[in-house]
């Protein structure tokens, strides 16, 4: 790996408009950081490299999204369907935590 490497303009673009995508589709506050970054995959069944997105609200838990995707490879409509799992888990989240409350 090269830490000298000149960085790909494009990616950089690409990233800040997943970045924006997600803080909409999320309705996210501008206390909440979103990280978007590319590792290598260490698995045998995926591929070389996936996107991992961290998403950081206050007091609450981190959310990760991990995409089987380089970053410039990821569509709109992937992006999309990953935000709507995450709004699905934290409803049922909310469902299960509102029903325990109810019970005490």
């Amino acid at each position: 790996m090269n830490l000298f490497a000149k960085r790909n303009p494009e990616k950089g673009l690409r990233t800040q408009q997943i970045k924006a995508m997600i803080a909409e589709l999320l309705e996210l506050d501008q206390d909440v950081t979103v990280i978007v970054t590319e590792l290598n995959c260490q698995d045998d069944d995926c591929p070389e490299v996936e996107t991992v997105i961290a998403i950081f609200r206050p007091e609450q838990p981190k959310l990760q999204i991990t995409l089987h995707s380089s970053i410039e490879e990821l569509t709109d409509a992937e992006i999309e369907r990953s935000c709507r799992n995450v709004e699905n888990q934290s409803n049922q989240s909310e469902e299960m935590l509102l029903a325990s409350e109810q019970h005490n």
